[in-house]
């Protein structure tokens, strides 16, 4: 048999998960939702297949990821991305079937094991954080990166991406571990830049619990303000508007906090000076002195209080003074 007598993609495939976990579990209610047949789990945990099926009306639990893929026509691996290559390769897989991971780092070439088989491959990761199992409103509005080479499949998974509520994209493999560690900066980095900001108020005597409390409205406006607003319009603090004696201040601050401390904020702050230049509030003569600062801190930690305490120009500061944070 050949790809020409495959089995056929649409809304009424039955779909199986290797994997019960925060992903596959959303994923799999977000395609209940949207019509498609989801037919078998199953777990390494027994109880997260049984409370993954509970929560997919049609679903059953089975006892290895082989009973899946003989149920299933459209087999979605959503293990951790360290066991996806293993688990492909311990299936006897259909000729026609479709085996997809959903890594957003990994290239669909690591279920080679499925194509020499005979069955179709792809990958369907969804730009999205999952933070517990009941997260499939999570999935309306978020972006799907998708990715094969079998132009059957390819539209299935867009399709199916329209379906369940997300925007699908194509993606190539040579382009995956950019985007991920893209989605990495945005995501799980955003989360541990709050942290350390939360941290900084320790010296104030408040509780990580209480800063991150009274940092997220503030960050929650800046993400808001980037959606809405878009860059550099939404770009806000004082590199921005040139206010060089700020930012020696802040790394110094940073500095009697930890080395760490200093090195993250100068870094970050260095790294984004070239964005920040597209802001008009930012002088060519600022930004130089600005970054010097930010050069000095990195090699050597913070200035002292005395460096650059007269620094020169400071155009951009005085039309951006209702600028804030």
């Amino acid at each position: 048999m050949t790809n020409d007598d495959a089995l056929r993609l649409d809304i009424d495939t039955p779909i199986g998960f290797v994997g019960a976990g925060r992903l596959g579990t959303s994923l799999a209610v977000a395609l209940h939702g949207g019509g498609y047949r989801v037919t078998a789990v199953n777990s390494r945990s027994t109880s997260s297949s049984e409370a993954f099926a509970e929560r997919v009306p049609g679903c059953a639990p089975v006892a290895s990821p082989q009973d899946v893929a003989d149920i299933a026509s459209a087999v979605f691996i959503t293990t951790p991305d360290g066991e996806i290559e293993a688990v492909c390769r311990g299936i006897s897989w259909r000729t026609g079937q479709a085996a997809i991971h959903c890594s957003g780092v990994l290239p669909v070439s690591n279920l080679a094991a499925a194509y020499e088989s005979g069955a179709r491959t792809g990958g369907l990761h969804l730009l999205q954080t999952f933070p517990n199992h009941d997260s499939a409103g999570l999935i309306t509005g978020a972006w799907a990166a998708v990715g094969s080479d079998d132009p059957t499949l390819l539209d299935w998974l867009q399709k199916t991406s329209y379906a369940i509520g997300a925007k699908p994209f194509t993606i190539r493999d040579d382009n995956r571990a950019a985007y991920h560690a893209s989605a990495v900066m945005a995501c799980g980095l955003v989360a541990a830049l709050m942290g350390l900001a939360a941290e900084m108020w320790k010296e104030m005597g408040i509780s990580r619990a209480d800063a991150l409390a009274a940092l997220r409205p503030l960050t929650a406006a800046t993400v808001e303000g980037v959606g809405r607003d878009g860059l550099p319009a939404a770009f806000t603090g004082p590199a921005v508007r040139g206010d060089v004696e700020t930012v020696r201040m802040h790394l110094e601050a940073t500095a009697r906090h930890s080395p760490e401390m200093a090195h993250a904020y100068a870094a970050l702050t260095s790294d984004a000076m070239p964005l920040f230049a597209e802001h008009e509030g930012l002088s060519p003569e600022a930004r130089n002195e600005i970054e010097a600062l930010l050069r000095r801190s990195l090699e050597s930690g913070a200035p002292s209080a005395e460096d650059d305490r007269n620094a020169g120009s400071r155009e951009g500061t005085a039309e951006n003074e209702g600028d804030s944070i």
